[in-house]
């Protein structure tokens, strides 16, 4: 019996998840093939149904509608009263979110920022790569680290963790991840090739082979012109030789252009920012606040914002709400040269909130694009402050991960910088 369809683009690695998950539990899910990126999705009727145009997306047969991937994976995952795959207490479950998300909102944003330049998704940027790649290289490290004695990420049986995680590393391994890369981590890809070498999750994706030669960012070509033939003209006297134009040479790493800010058109600051990240590295935290409040300028060189999760009112688990958090973090990419921020959560499971400070280049009352292309902005409010000494108390509180905010504890945080 179909339980629903899946709506979006052939061989979906995202889609994979929720595929699988339906395989193990027995569930029948249809794949509508007539779906078309770009034209489906943007249509009146496809908006009023599912308020977003990004996919995948779900419809149930009982008129559930969900999208996000993860939650549609969650949803099919639940489906089955006995499933195997969601834990056997509320310990492994937590345990199993707790995977899914480091994997989501960390590894896989770190993975992107590395493969999507070569997709031609995003301009190329050699540092943001060797950045990209080191962040990927840190959170496989994690993986490693637990999987070293584990078959499985959680307990002793393909979970829901395992099909997720899998399906986001699906690229990578098919990719970038060539054997001197994975020569690092062969705990993560001995687990990676045990997922995806299940029968359940063969009949989705099929015969997966790991990556032999890595994906490199190729620089497109400029066209050269064709020399037109010389016309054969009467001698006349000997004029000095006109140097022949040179060839024009292949663009190379080096020759792309880098994508530039509109930031870097401002007078100097008189604080530089990275300074002020070493402040807060090397120092404990009032020193470095107390040397922020001395040198930073807030009439020509930076706005301080007040940045609050819209929905608190959603937010269950602790690590959950702080794992929300760092997921906008690593997609402020753009941004490092331009900002530091700190995001704390406050209050106690099923009660608490995320809330922080960023200090941004610039006194406009607009936030920078760098901030805004985020995929996670539109997730927050962001207020700019008038930074009275009241407000400098709560900011130095939030950059501490210290004290209380609406009468709520502060628990952790994440920091941008």
């Amino acid at each position: 019996m179909t339980v629903g369809t899946i709506y979006s683009y052939p061989q979906n690695p995202r889609v994979f998840k929720a595929l699988v998950v339906a395989k193990y539990n027995g569930l029948e899910v249809k794949v509508d093939d007539k779906f078309v990126m770009g034209t489906t999705n943007k249509t009146d009727a496809w908006i009023a149904k599912f308020g977003a145009s990004q996919v995948p997306a779900f419809e149930g047969t009982d008129g559930t509608v969900i999208i996000e991937s993860g939650a549609i994976a969650y949803y099919l995952a639940h489906l089955k009263a006995d499933s195997t795959l969601v834990g056997r207490s509320n310990a492994e479950e937590a345990l199993i979110q707790q995977w899914i998300q480091f994997v989501d909102c960390s590894l896989a944003v770190a993975i992107s920022a590395w493969i999507y330049p070569i997709l031609g998704y995003i301009p190329y940027n050699k540092a943001s790569e060797t950045a990209a790649i080191e962040r990927t290289r840190d959170q496989l490290a994690t993986l490693e680290r637990h999987l070293i004695k584990k078959t499985y990420l959680v307990g002793e049986r393909v979970t829901l963790a395992d099909i997720s995680a899998a399906s986001a590393l699906f690229t990578g391994f098919k990719m970038v991840f060539d054997a001197p890369f994975r020569k690092d981590f062969p705990a993560v890809t001995r687990w990676f090739t045990t997922i995806v070498n299940q029968s359940n999750f063969k009949a989705v994706a099929g015969e997966f082979a790991l990556c032999e030669n890595q994906a490199k960012f190729t620089p497109p070509k400029k066209e050269t012109k064709e020399k037109k033939p010389k016309e054969e003209k009467p001698k006349e006297e000997k004029k000095p030789k006109a140097k022949e134009p040179e060839e024009e040479k292949e663009e190379t790493f080096e020759d792309v252009p880098k994508p530039k800010s509109k930031l870097e058109l401002l007078p100097a600051a008189k604080m530089p920012l990275d300074e002020w990240k070493r402040q807060y590295s090397n120092n404990d935290t009032p020193v470095a606040m107390k040397w922020l409040w001395e040198n930073i300028d807030l009439t020509t060189d930076y706005s301080i914002w007040k940045v609050d999760y819209k929905y608190n009112d959603e937010l269950t688990k602790l690590y959950m709400s702080n794992n929300l958090a760092g997921g906008l973090m690593n997609r402020l990419e753009r941004a490092r040269k331009y900002a530091f921020g700190t995001l704390v959560v406050a209050g106690e499971d099923n009660a608490n909130i995320i809330t922080g400070y960023f200090i941004v280049r610039g006194v406009a009352d607009e936030m920078i694009e760098e901030i805004t292309d985020a995929a996670d902005y539109e997730s927050y409010n962001w207020v700019k402050v008038n930074v009275t000494d009241e407000e400098k108390k709560k900011i130095d509180q939030v950059f501490a991960w210290e004290g209380s905010l609406d009468g709520k504890a502060i628990a952790d945080g994440k920091t941008f910088k």
